[in-house]
C-alpha cells in the first residue's frame, strides 16, 4: 500500500452562541423542533472596526487591502437581501466575554488580547476565526463580535500559507447576521475552510456567495429588490437515519439552490427560494447497517410568498460503500474544488470501498461531463479508497455549485453536496480546453 494523495480535512471558521438576557442557552435551528430562529430586528446593522485591524501587524502581510476586503465583504451581502450595514472605527480591541450580554458593539477585530486568544485556546492552528452572538429571548441578535485568529495570518493576494482575509470576513459576517453552516461543500457558510494554496489555489471561493448561502440569508431578511423571491418548500421526512439531508437543485442546469439538516422529528422548511422548478433529494447516514442512500423525493414548482408541502417515507437500505471527500492536485478534504467554463480537469473522490469496476460516476449536470476511459482507482492506506476522473466543464456552463455522486448497480447512491462550484476566480490547472462545438 502507498500513499497516493494528502488529505486534509480542515476546520477553518466556527461560531459561538450566547445567550441574552433572559435567553435560551444555546440556539437551535428552526427546523429542529424550536421556532427560535437568530436575526437581527433590523436589516439596518452597525458594525465597529477595531484599529487593530488597520494599524502594521504581523497577522496581516504588508500591502493586504484591509479596508477593501472588509467593505466588499459587507457588501457582498447587503447586495442580495434586505441588509445595510453601517461601518465605524473603534478603539475597542477586545470582543465581549461569553455570559448573558455584552456590550452593544458588533467588534471586528485581529487584536492578541487575553479575551480575544481565549477563543482559539483549543484550536489556534486550525481555526480562521470566530464569531459571538448575542442574543434575546425572542431570537433577536442583540450584538455579534467577530474574531480573526491572532495566532494566524491573512493576506488578500492569496499568498501561500495564509488564510484569504475577504473570504474568511465574508463567511464570518454570515454568522453574524444569524446563519449557521452549510452541508453544501462549495457554499460560503460551509463549516471547512482551506488556507491559500490548498489544491495549489489560492482560496478565494469563498468571497463570493452561493446559491444556499443567499437563499438563507433571503429566509431571515427578504430578498430586497429581487421581485421573483421568494417561495419556500416545508413538510417532514420520515426516518430513522443520522444526519440527514435535504436539499433542492434546480434541474434545468443542474445547480444546488439550497439545503438543510431536518429536525429530529423530520420536519424541515427551505426557504428564501426564487420562483421556479426544484427537485428535492435526500440522504442520510448509518443507524446500525442501514443508510438512507441518496433519493430523488420530487418535483416542485415554487412560487413567490407560497410554501409548497411534501411529506415522505424515505427508504432505508444496507450501506456498502461511503463516498466523503472530494480532491484535486494530490490533495483530498471536506471542500468543494473551485473549476473554470470551458476546461477539464482531474478531480479525485474519496471514501469507503470505493471501485471503479462497480460503481457509476454522476454528475449534477448536463453542462458537466467525464472524459471516457478516464475513472481510475487509487491505492490509498488507513481504509481510505480513492477514484479520479477527467472532468468536463463545457463552455456555457452557469457559475455555481454542482454536486458528484457514486451508484451501485443496486441502485446504493451517495452524493456529495455542491462538491464542484464553477467560479470566475481562476483554475488554471486544467488539463485540457473545451471546444465551444
Amino acid at each position: 500500500m502507498y500513499r497516493a494523495l494528502q488529505i486534509f480535512v480542515l476546520l477553518g471558521v466556527h461560531l459561538c452562541l450566547s445567550a441574552g438576557v433572559n435567553g435560551f442557552g444555546v440556539a437551535k435551528r428552526p427546523d429542529e423542533g424550536q421556532n427560535l430562529r437568530l436575526r437581527w430586528k433590523s436589516g439596518s446593522i452597525q458594525v465597529a472596526i477595531s484599529t487593530s485591524l488597520t494599524a502594521e501587524t504581523y497577522n496581516i502581510r504588508p500591502n493586504s487591502d484591509v479596508a477593501g476586503a472588509i467593505r466588499r465583504s459587507l457588501a457582498t451581502w447587503e447586495a442580495v437581501g434586505a441588509i445595510q450595514f453601517e461601518q465605524v472605527s473603534s478603539d475597542k480591541q477586545s470582543v465581549s466575554p461569553a455570559g448573558n450580554a455584552g456590550d452593544g458593539v458588533s467588534l471586528i477585530t485581529i487584536a492578541q488580547t487575553p479575551e480575544n486568544l481565549l477563543m482559539f485556546s483549543k484550536d489556534a492552528g486550525d481555526v480562521s476565526a470566530r464569531t459571538r452572538v448575542f442574543y434575546n429571548r425572542r431570537g433577536f441578535i442583540t450584538e455579534a463580535d467577530i474574531v480573526l485568529n491572532p495566532y494566524q495570518q491573512f493576506s488578500t493576494e492569496g499568498a501561500i500559507g495564509t488564510f484569504d482575509l475577504e473570504s474568511t470576513l465574508t463567511h464570518e459576517i454570515g454568522h453574524l447576521l444569524g446563519l449557521e453552516h452549510s452541508a453544501v461543500f462549495g457554499a460560503t457558510m460551509h463549516d471547512n475552510y482551506g488556507k491559500n494554496g490548498l489544491f495549489s489555489l489560492q482560496s478565494f471561493s469563498a468571497r463570493s456567495l452561493g446559491e444556499d448561502d443567499i437563499a438563507s440569508v433571503r429566509a431571515l431578511y427578504g430578498s430586497g429588490t429581487d421581485t421573483e423571491c421568494c417561495g419556500r418548500i416545508a413538510g417532514r421526512l420520515t426516518t430513522k437515519a443520522r444526519n440527514l439531508r435535504l436539499w433542492a437543485e434546480e434541474p434545468e442546469t443542474g445547480r444546488v439552490f439550497a439545503e438543510i439538516a431536518p429536525g429530529a422529528d423530520g420536519t424541515f422548511r427551505l426557504e428564501g427560494l426564487p420562483a421556479g422548478v426544484y427537485e428535492l433529494y435526500a440522504q442520510g447516514s448509518r443507524t446500525g447497517k442501514n443508510i438512507v442512500s441518496t433519493e430523488m423525493l420530487e418535483r416542485v414548482t415554487v412560487e413567490k410568498g407560497r410554501t409548497v408541502n411534501v411529506t415522505r417515507k424515505l427508504t432505508e437500505r444496507p450501506g456498502t460503500f461511503d463516498l466523503n471527500y472530494v480532491g484535486f492536485n494530490g490533495q483530498l478534504s471536506e471542500l468543494a474544488v473551485s473549476v473554470n467554463r470551458g476546461k477539464t480537469y482531474t478531480v479525485y473522490v474519496g471514501g469507503k470501498n470505493l471501485d471503479p469496476m462497480r460503481l457509476n460516476v454522476g454528475l449534477s449536470s448536463k453542462f458537466l461531463g467525464i472524459t471516457p476511459g478516464t475513472i481510475v482507482a487509487h491505492e490509498y492506506d488507513e481504509g481510505l479508497t480513492v477514484m479520479s476522473f477527467e472532468l468536463i466543464v463545457r463552455p456555457g456552463t452557469p457559475l455555481g455549485e454542482y454536486s458528484i455522486s457514486l451508484e451501485s448497480a443496486s441502485g446504493e447512491k451517495h452524493t456529495i453536496i455542491g462538491a464542484l462550484t464553477v467560479e470566475e476566480f481562476a483554475n488554471p490547472w486544467n488539463t485540457s480546453v473545451v471546444s465551444e462545438d
